[in-house]
């Protein structure tokens, strides 16, 4: 079994099992054929004993919060009749993965990320980030899994299976997916564009683009009990949403720019296949709208004021990916201690706070605009 690395974990699991049937698709195609790109933000509080937790959320991909769904269309496009495999039980989950290996199958999973060693993420987050991998065989001492590395991880077996189970709505989930003799590529491509129009034309504030302009008013509303000058009033938590915005765009199953990018490569793909050269111009829009989003992960997270967090979330990300398992623990240590302190004494004070904020506003606005703006010329060069 190969692993070909990836930036997507819905993307990157589905090559690499369909390479190893000898089907090589881009992770762009991929992107696209499943419905391209989404919008969402979500800032979760929760109350455990005396604190409130703060938990961001952001969205980039079509169904970003149904991942089966967007994965079985995505199979289906492609004329794979996906196999699912979801239960509450361990014993069944691990049954239904035997199984799958026993057969020769390379099974995709649904599993907690923080469950995955290699992450090296702390053990608070367990529960909190779903991930998918590919589950490639087993090894002495595990599951040998396929999570966009160019190698193959190992996971003990009682890790592996509580992360499968770690977050109920994911039903231990296993999908099966066999490439099927022949694929149209022209038809998967054009309904992938037009889902992707359909889902970001919608006027929903939650999951569609509006959502964008939505954050950025809260980002300096004093009114509102989500506006952020309201929620960080002490800032207890606001270190933690800042790394957590700039991660998510840039390094946490990202292509550096929200999947903006690599959309854009699917546009030029999509171009050629479909025979439709304006979609180049589009694929440009996309690029722009992809340096937005970088210019906004730097708003949120300045080299200047939190330089050692930004090196810090990028070395493990390349510790990650080259499997450099004891270069994590001293990583994710040093990051904790940089939350604590941040929690303790937060480096700005109320009014270089709120400038913060109007300057992530004012990034975000801009994002909010080329997103509008590349959305209208995919429109016109990709008429319904």
């Amino acid at each position: 079994m190969t692993s070909l690395g990836g930036i997507f974990p819905n993307t990157a699991s589905l090559r690499n099992v369909l390479a190893n049937q000898g089907n090589l698709l881009s992770e762009a195609l991929l992107l696209g054929v499943g419905g391209g790109l989404g919008a969402g933000y979500i800032l979760w509080e929760f109350k455990v004993n005396e604190s409130v937790i703060r938990i961001l959320v952001q969205g980039f991909n079509n169904r970003w919060n149904y991942a089966a769904e967007r994965m079985t269309i995505l199979c289906q496009r492609l004329g794979i009749t996906p196999v699912v495999h979801e239960t509450a039980g361990v014993k069944a989950a691990a049954a239904h993965l035997q199984a799958a290996l026993d057969a020769g199958k390379t099974p995709i999973a649904w599993v907690d990320q923080a469950h995955l060693p290699y992450h090296g993420l702390p053990e608070r987050l367990q529960g909190h980030r779903g991930w998918i991998v590919g589950v490639h065989g087993r090894a002495a001492d595990g599951v040998l899994v396929d999570d966009l590395g160019e190698v193959l991880y190992t996971v003990p077996d009682d890790r592996f299976a509580a992360g499968r189970a770690r977050i109920g709505s994911d039903k231990n989930r296993l999908l099966i997916a066999d490439a099927p003799p022949s694929m149209d590529l022209p038809a998967a491509v054009r309904a992938g564009i037009e889902d992707h129009i359909d889902h970001l034309s919608r006027d929903s504030d939650s999951f569609s683009l509006p959502v964008y302009a939505k954050w950025a008013k809260m980002l300096t509303d004093t009114k509102n009990k989500k506006g952020w000058p309201v929620v960080f009033q002490t800032r207890v938590g606001l270190y933690a949403a800042l790394a957590s915005t700039y991660e998510g765009i840039v390094l946490d199953g990202s292509d550096g720019a929200g999947l903006r990018a690599l959309y854009a490569d699917f546009l030029d793909e999509a171009a050629t296949i479909l025979g439709q050269p304006a979609l180049k111009d589009a694929a440009q829009s996309y690029r722009h709208a992809a340096a937005c989003w970088r210019a906004f992960a730097d708003a949120a997270l300045p080299e200047a004021l939190f330089g050692e967090t930004r090196r810090l979330m990028h070395q493990r990300e390349s510790a990650r990916r080259q499997n450099r398992l004891s270069d994590l623990a001293a990583n994710r240590d040093r990051l904790e201690s940089l939350a604590q302190a941040a929690n303790r004494a937060f480096p700005l004070d109320d009014a270089a706070t709120m400038q913060h904020f109007a300057a992530m506003q004012a990034a975000l606005q801009s994002v909010h605009a080329a997103e509008v703006a590349a959305l209208a010329a995919l429109k016109q060069t990709f008429p319904a």
